[in-house]
């Protein structure tokens, strides 16, 4: 028996729980495989036993579950991501049934459901209710003057630590500096792109993907601004990816008809000039 079968079979059985629905990439129209993840959504009234985690094992064996919670609808939802023995990954989340009428009476889906979703379980029919997905959740919507501003601010502050710590030969973290300047370089590639659609691109969490909607030169670029655990040739990265994030931010603000602040990319280019 799979694993999405004994889940279906365990819930069937469970006082409490009402429906379970699956969200996610096994869901959506995109790209998917044999090690896409799980994200399935549990609607009921009882969950207390999600306290200790032995209810799991009336599902299946398995390795490791995380507790977190995340906001949804206005409430906090709690989470346990678990790696079953097959290493598979699933990430159920706990929602009061109330929150599937919400979701029923709203005009529009959330993003997380409009992407595609899967009913897996219904006991009283209440989730036939809701609305069909349109498959484009998550689509970019322009960034005001402030959030550009803020993220060129960002990036050359990340990039200023960066250099401080490379030149004490601090790798360690002068790598997590780098991730840190690296996650608002993708921010800008990501309403780049964006812009050029006319705000009309959804795109995946954390980059997953990129290499299916990014320009070659700068997934080329992209290669040579990930150094190795080695000062010489992190510092190069750290060069690399300078030059690409002017040149997109540059390109981002004449295509926003916003104003690229020079004057961090001049100080900063100009103290990290004088450390080497």
């Amino acid at each position: 028996m799979e694993l999405l079968e004994k889940i279906i079979n365990w819930a069937e059985k469970k006082a409490g729980i009402s429906v379970l629905i699956l969200s996610g990439s096994l869901a959506a129209k995109g790209k998917k495989d044999s090690l896409s993840d799980y994200d399935i959504a549990v609607y009921g009234n009882d969950f207390d036993f999600i306290k200790q985690d032995d209810w799991i094992d009336d599902i299946d064996h398995y390795l490791i579950c995380i507790h977190e919670s995340f906001e949804f609808l206005d409430r906090q939802i709690p989470a346990r991501l678990i790696i079953f023995d097959e290493v598979l990954k699933v990430d159920f989340s706990f929602h009061p049934l109330q929150s599937l009428h919400t979701l029923i009476s709203q005009k529009k889906l959330p993003d997380d459901y409009d992407i595609g979703y899967r009913i897996l379980l219904d006991k009283e029919g209440i989730a036939s209710k809701m609305q069909k997905p349109s498959y484009r959740g998550f689509v970019m919507h322009k960034p005001s003057a402030k959030d550009f501003q803020q993220n060129c601010n960002e990036f050359w502050f990340e990039i200023y630590h960066v250099a401080k710590y490379l030149s004490r030969n601090d790798l360690w973290t002068a790598k997590s500096r780098d991730w840190a300047a690296k996650e608002w370089l993708r921010k800008m590639i990501e309403w780049n792109h964006a812009a050029k659609l006319k705000w009309g691109f959804s795109l995946k969490n954390e980059g997953k993907n990129m290499k299916e909607w990014i320009d070659k030169k700068t997934w080329e670029d992209l290669h040579k601004s990930f150094g190795r655990f080695e000062k010489k040739d992190s510092w190069k990265a750290m060069e690399k990816t300078i030059k690409i994030y002017r040149r997109i931010a540059i390109k981002t603000a004449n295509q926003l008809k916003y104003k690229y602040n020079q004057k961090p990319d001049d100080a900063i280019s100009e103290f990290i000039k004088n450390l080497v």
